[in-house]
């Protein structure tokens, strides 16, 4: 297995250190599927703003939905994809939002009037995840097609189309990317249960690791950027990273349940970086229907589960804590945003999205 494809023609770009390539990937993906007539805001992403009066979710009706926290209502419908919106996240200014989708693009948007400033078309696959630097000038984007992409976000131009992996043998996908404090380096959750960590000024793969036993679905930092988690969705585990060493800290993880189909679905850490909520599904397939859709959260120094929140109907793809840490706030595919006191780990509001009609892609 080849752990970096970089041969064809490379172009510097001396004022943003990167090199630009054309890898030699070949996507194994097919056009998504068209949307029904009827759909709901199914939730895919959250992300807060750093006061916490706005929520912003990005669904499966192709929306992106500004979210009043105070009275859970809709402020604002961004639209503009055409298919599952994966990913929305605000630049760290919060006067930009980049998503991600299953339409193959990667979109910035301007966050004061909702126009769209950049479509980012190079993407041949779904698109998992996005993330802006740390400085707010590049944005980043991983999918199906194997690609780690990077644009400059003033220009709109890329500035680089990084390979983890090119084989027939296992799967070449990127699903989760996160940049260091520094946006020195950007790391990428891959297909092979492997982590990547890139150099941002040479483009090289400085770093990689066994850290799952297939994708690995999700990467986050802590506030502190000590520790990075990173979620497993096929070995129903959430491993714990030093930064320094890169040493695995501890898993967690609950026991599998023989018969039932087991996957995380999404990580986030507290504010304070003490908690990290994992989310988690399990489907019995001789009986069609979920067991169990539930998010725990867990004390990061001591590995002790604190509590185990139910209440959606189906899985539960986005897990955030509000900026004051006082709530978990788990979306689902159900189309329902719960909020949950982490002191009682009681359900204390729902949002939920309205049945949409919608012409079909």
């Amino acid at each position: 297995m080849q752990r970096l494809i970089f041969h064809l023609s490379c172009v510097s770009f001396l004022l943003l250190g990167f090199a630009s390539c054309q890898a030699q990937t070949v996507p194994r993906c097919r056009a998504a599927d068209p949307l029904p007539s009827k759909l709901r805001h199914n939730i895919a992403g959250l992300s807060f703003t750093r006061d916490g009066k706005t929520l912003v979710s990005a669904g499966g009706d192709t929306d992106i939905k500004f979210w009043n926290v105070a009275t859970g209502e809709v402020q604002r419908t961004q639209s503009g994809h055409t298919n599952i919106v994966y990913k929305a996240v605000f630049s760290p200014n919060e006067k930009l939002i980049a998503s991600s989708s299953r339409d193959h693009t990667v979109r910035l948007w301007d966050v004061a009037t909702g126009r769209e400033l950049h479509k980012f078309t190079e993407m041949r696959c779904s698109v998992k995840a996005v993330a802006f630097s740390p400085n707010g000038k590049m944005v980043t984007a991983v999918g199906n097609d194997g690609m780690l992409k990077i644009w400059d976000v003033q220009s709109g131009k890329e500035i680089a189309s990084l390979v983890h992996t090119d084989s027939k043998d296992v799967d070449i996908s990127n699903y989760s990317v996160v940049f260091s404090r520094d946006g020195k380096k950007i790391y990428a959750g891959n297909g092979d249960g492997t982590i990547s960590e890139w150099d941002t000024e040479t483009g090289k793969e400085t770093r990689n690791w066994k850290a799952h036993g297939d994708g690995v679905f999700g990467l986050i930092f802590s506030p502190d950027n000590r520790i990075l988690a990173s979620e497993g969705n096929d070995d129903f585990t959430t491993k714990l990273w030093d930064t320094k060493t890169w040493r695995e800290i501890r898993t967690l993880a609950n026991p599998k349940t023989e018969g039932l189909l087991q996957r995380i679905k999404s990580i986030a850490f507290s504010p304070d970086g003490k908690l990290i909520a994992v989310s988690e599904t399990g489907f019995d397939t001789k009986l069609n229907k979920y067991a169990f859709n539930r998010t725990n959260v867990w004390n990061v120094t001591t590995g002790e589960k604190i509590f185990t929140v139910e209440g959606h109907k189906s899985d539960i793809d986005a897990v955030v804590f509000t900026p004051d840490g006082r709530f978990v706030v788990s979306g689902s595919t159900d189309g329902n945003i719960k909020f949950w006191d982490v002191k009682t780990g009681r359900e204390t509001r729902t949002f939920t999205a309205p049945l949409i009609e919608t012409t079909g892609n």
